[in-house]
């Protein structure tokens, strides 16, 4: 029997383990050693849930592959998917056009707001986050998450006593401001230090670099085409393609980050005209951090002239540094 996790081969030692639950329970152990979180698994192609291996003997599987995920990236996938979520919903409220939603649409967006909350407690969580010390523009990210319990019980009440002739008012900018501050988590400190403790294989860290050099110029045209948007004041659009480009430098930084301890590179050594990889990291740092603030003051002409000028100047060599990089890893 082979056992894999997410379809690299891996050497593990299993004693006494004679049907696949008792591999998985085994195999489990040595996930959480590892601050990884087991998702599921595939016996010769068949997909189960953790807690529902079943009871077949070692000598009848030919490959158990064991799916997992960092806790870095559970983060990011549940952060990016609220993110879609409040897009979803303002994009529903832009479109109501003056007509009152009915009981099947409020309840949706009860149970999405429920979810919301959820989101919240347990990026959180996993961010070693105190919601109270958050802050984002005069308020705190704990005041926003009450505003949204607020609006939730709203509905609920509204819901209960249901008239024909009654409205309720969802002001579109609560979820504005919660989908910004699910944007300041993805470049937050503690996402760092999440990232840096959900150390990926070498091999995935190598497919990483390539493709991350493969993205570059795609990516630079994606910062151009949101300063734009932003210029010409259509803003969903450029929030949409900024979201995009912080997607694309969440995976570039993760590898950075994992490329000192699992291959002993320094990316201070990677250096390029006189700057380095790690103080060119540190300069996108800065400037993704300045970004941020100014979205929360709204300054749009702003916004788009960093992008465009600062930050994509940034990039323009980024190419060199990784095939250095690279060249420094393979030889």
């Amino acid at each position: 029997m082979e056992v894999r996790i997410n379809n690299y081969p891996v050497e593990i030692l299993l004693e006494n383990e004679k049907t696949a639950k008792h591999v998985v329970e085994a195999i489990g152990e040595w996930i959480n050693q590892k601050n990884l979180i087991f998702i599921g698994i595939d016996i010769d192609g068949e997909h189960f849930n953790v807690d529902e291996a079943p009871d077949l003997p070692v000598e009848n599987i030919g490959v158990i592959n064991c799916l997992v995920q960092s806790r870095a990236d559970v983060v990011y996938d549940t952060v990016n998917e609220a993110i879609v979520y409040c897009d979803r919903v303002l994009d529903f409220l832009h479109h109501l056009e003056d007509e009152p939603m009915d009981s099947d649409e409020l309840e949706d967006i009860v149970s999405g707001m429920e979810w919301l909350q959820e989101v919240f407690v347990t990026v959180s969580a996993l961010l070693r986050l105190d919601m109270k010390e958050i802050k984002f523009r005069d308020s705190s990210a704990a005041e926003y998450l009450q505003k949204l319990e607020e609006l939730k019980h709203n509905v609920i009440n509204f819901l209960s006593e249901m008239r024909e002739d009654g409205e309720i008012d969802i002001d579109d900018s609560l979820f504005m401001s919660l989908r910004d501050i699910l944007g300041i988590f993805l470049v937050s400190d503690e996402m760092k230090r999440l990232i840096i403790e959900s150390i990926d294989s070498p091999d995935v860290l190598i497919s990483s670099l390539k493709e991350i050099l493969k993205q570059l110029p795609e990516q630079r045209d994606i910062l151009e085409k949101a300063a734009v948007s932003y210029q010409t004041g259509n803003d969903s659009t450029g929030m949409e393609q900024l979201f995009q480009f912080i997607d694309f430098m969440f995976g570039y930084t993760r590898t950075c980050y994992q490329i000192a301890p699992v291959f002993d590179v320094d990316l201070r050594e990677i250096v390029i005209d006189g700057l380095s990889l790690d103080e060119k990291n540190r300069e996108l740092q800065t400037m993704l951090n300045e970004t941020l603030d100014i979205m929360e003051n709204n300054d749009m002409i702003s916004l788009a002239d960093i992008l465009e000028y600062e930050i994509k100047e940034l990039m323009e060599n980024l190419e060199q540094y990784i095939e250095l990089l690279i060249n420094k890893i393979i030889g």
